[in-house]
């Protein structure tokens, strides 16, 4: 298999001059490289199979029973492995009463946080490639059955997550 590396952006340059994202996503800059496979992309899908099981937006959640903001997708995962979306470091890995446990990906100005899992396999600070498996989807927090939550923001504020997978998809094609 050939290897490519892909230089990262230098602070005056976007994410998008060395690694295609969607064109709002950019950088500053990282000292590390990206490994990717000669003909590869340096984005992956989080699960090998994606099925959006609640969508974006205002719902009746199942365990609070009211009407809430669902600040991100949940996808159909039973104890499957989960992996990073997009280059980045890894800002958290916690647990908390409504996420379970979770991680948490900073990729420029963007976040995408990983939650519900039952393992976890990184640690903050970790800098991690698209495809790392970085966790085992679950049913902690907050949650009815096995699956994964993916949160994704820009500067703090949530965005359909879904966004971001139909990019991965089109770069696949």
């Amino acid at each position: 298999k050939r290897i490519k590396t892909i230089n990262p952006p230098k602070s005056n340059e976007t994410l998008t001059d060395s690694i295609p994202l969607p064109d709002s996503m950019t950088e500053t800059g990282s000292s590390e490289n990206i490994d990717v496979e000669e003909g590869g992309s340096p984005v992956a899908l989080p699960l090998r199979n994606i099925h959006i099981s609640s969508g974006f937006g205002m719902r009746k959640h199942p365990i609070y029973n009211k009407r809430m903001m669902h600040n991100g997708i949940d996808l159909s995962a039973r104890y499957e492995n989960v992996y990073s979306m997009f280059p980045g470091t890894v800002i958290k890995v916690g647990q908390d009463d409504r996420s379970g446990k979770f991680i948490t990906v900073r990729t420029g100005d963007y976040t995408i946080s990983y939650c519900h899992l039952s393992q976890q396999f990184v640690k903050a600070n970790d800098f991690i490639v698209a495809g790392t498996t970085i966790a085992i989807s679950g049913n902690t927090g907050a949650s009815t059955g096995p699956h994964l939550h993916i949160t994704a923001k820009k500067d703090g504020h949530a965005f359909n997550a879904a966004i971001l997978i139909e990019y991965i998809m089109r770069l696949r094609m």
